[in-house]
């Protein structure tokens, strides 16, 4: 691992979550680089917390995919196109679900919320703010998760969203294609909205390989060795 500093952080409510959003954010920005080693005392050093809530956070970021072991402990994720492949298709069937419940299942207060959303990332996106797009993206995404009244679902989903999040916002730069992702978040709100379950669960699909598509060719990944897969 390069001795990049970290985000400074205080320290919060909850520890954990935060030194995970610090290592989560500096894979996006590559101070740890991909193929990086991650060592515990270090990122405690560079965050000036305890090793505790660094190992809980390195765990959880295991379990989502953005480290892996490596001869010397773990390391960061390298990007590759069975990695982008896997990581999208298995989030497209989550959300798949995620939607279709949500339309059986959202309260008021959950269809606005998502509605409001949507259209808030359509704005982002046509004034060309990539920051603020993404943060309303991840926000649709989990609102509609959150609003499946699964919590085991809505969790899955939240991991997912994780890693999928730092493939696109560490190798993919922004392009005209978020245009088109909001408007396609407009049209599951809107199938949600009108409690059409299995539209939404398309549509959500369909958006999400959509996205897969654009990561896939932006092709930012190094050779993994492995032949291409097919659709």
């Amino acid at each position: 691992m390069n001795a990049s500093p970290l985000p400074y952080i205080d320290r919060p409510e909850n520890l954990t979550d935060r030194v995970l959003h610090a290592i989560r954010d500096s894979i996006v920005s590559g101070a740890l680089a991909a193929g990086s080693r991650v060592s515990e005392a270090q990122v405690a050093s560079m965050l000036n917390v305890s090793k505790t809530p660094v190992r809980e956070a390195l765990l959880r970021l295991r379990h989502v995919g953005l480290v892996e072991p490596c001869e010397r402990g773990l390391r960061v994720v390298r990007p590759s196109i069975r990695g982008i492949r896997d990581a999208y298709e298995f989030r497209a069937g989550i959300e798949r679900s995620s939607s279709f419940y949500a339309a059986n299942r959202a309260d008021a207060e959950a269809r606005e919320q998502f509605v409001m959303l949507a259209h808030k990332s359509v704005k982002a996106a046509e004034a060309h703010d990539a920051a603020t797009f993404r943060g309303h993206d991840r926000s649709f995404h989990r609102a509609i998760a959150q609003a499946s009244g699964n919590s085991v679902l809505a969790e899955a989903v939240d991991d997912s969203l994780v890693l999928t999040s730092v493939l696109r916002e560490r190798d993919v730069p922004p392009s005209q294609d978020s245009i088109n992702c909001a408007h396609e978040h407009v049209a599951i709100a809107q199938a949600i909205l009108a409690g059409q379950a299995e539209k939404a669960g398309e549509l959500m699909s369909e958006h999400v390989l959509h996205v897969m598509a654009i990561v896939l060719a932006a092709r930012p990944v190094a050779d993994d060795g492995q032949p291409e897969l097919n659709p």
